[in-house]
């Protein structure tokens, strides 16, 4: 068996890159392949750390495309030393497709030459550089939450996407003239994205795609939130989604969020915000 071991949180064109040799070698050795994801990075004990790209179920999803998968979760396997480690995953494995920068078990200790030492045929993936910048997920996580959408599919390979199941909260945009789809992201710690207002594709669930307006933040104007809320008005579209599951694409960031002096400016902001979506869509649409 050939596997893969890593985080791979967000599965950007890095990752790829590392999935795609694991594919290919265990092709020519007419094997089996395996990859490993474990659940969160060390630096998640950082209270700095923003969060994960992606809920693991969703990393999962993606992984599977390439390889059967298995999670580790990380808290349960910080402590075992790079032996313990191998003794207990690795058993049957010839051969392991690794990212660069790799390391495991505790302390970090275990690398590349741990792995050629104990036997295993270990294939090496350089860095995946773009614009000069090696791809990682600490990077997009930084674009992530300074809002620079747009430069996030030259590292992610795909637009930054926010899952999860719409509830019903005070209906406040709908009384405004712009109701929303409000998105519970579930109790993972997952990074925000910088307070604004969006340019999304909401993909429904009847496979529809439409264009909206999304608004993350803590609703200022109302003061009603403390945490992060995630607001979709999708354009040409009046149906009730609540209990749906739901995944916008982020495709632009218009404006940061503003407290209004009244609830009349913030319904014109609106408005304008819609505008300025739409002028954005066109150009999507004409650049394909």
């Amino acid at each position: 068996m050939i596997v893969s071991i890593g985080v791979f949180d967000g599965v950007h064109v890095g990752h790829r890159r590392v999935l795609e040799k694991l594919r290919e070698v265990a092709f020519s050795k007419k094997m089996s392949t395996l990859v490993f994801t474990i659940s969160h990075p060390p630096e998640c004990f950082s209270p700095d750390f923003p969060g994960l790209l992606l809920p693991i179920e969703e990393r999962v999803r993606i992984l599977s495309l390439y390889s059967r998968v298995v999670v580790l979760d990380f808290f349960q396997i910080k402590d075992l030393s790079p032996k313990q480690f191998l003794e207990k995953y690795m058993s049957g494995v010839s051969g392991v497709v690794i990212g660069k920068d790799f390391r495991f078990g505790k302390g970090a200790k275990g690398d590349a030459s741990f792995l050629k030492k104990s036997g295993l045929e270990v294939y090496e993936v350089a860095d995946t550089i773009v614009n000069g910048r090696k791809v990682s997920s600490s990077l997009i996580r930084k674009l992530v939450q300074e809002g620079r959408v747009e430069e996030v599919p030259l590292y992610l390979g795909r637009y930054y996407e926010i899952t999860g199941i719409v509830y019903r909260d005070r209906q406040f945009g709908r009384k405004l003239g712009f109701p929303t789809a409000n998105i519970d992201r579930g109790k993972e710690k997952l990074v925000d994205l910088r307070n604004g207002v969006y340019l999304v594709r909401a993909h429904l669930p009847n496979r529809e795609e439409k264009f909206g307006v999304m608004n993350v933040g803590f609703r200022p104007t109302v003061g009603d939130s403390k945490r992060v809320k995630y607001e979709v008005y999708i354009l040409d579209f009046e149906k009730d989604l609540y209990g749906a599951h739901l995944k916008v694409e982020v495709l632009r960031f218009i404006r940061p969020e503003k407290r209004f002096d009244s609830i009349e400016e913030l319904k014109t902001t609106i408005a304008q915000d819609v505008e300025i979506a739409k002028r954005l869509m066109d150009d999507i649409i004409n650049s394909k």
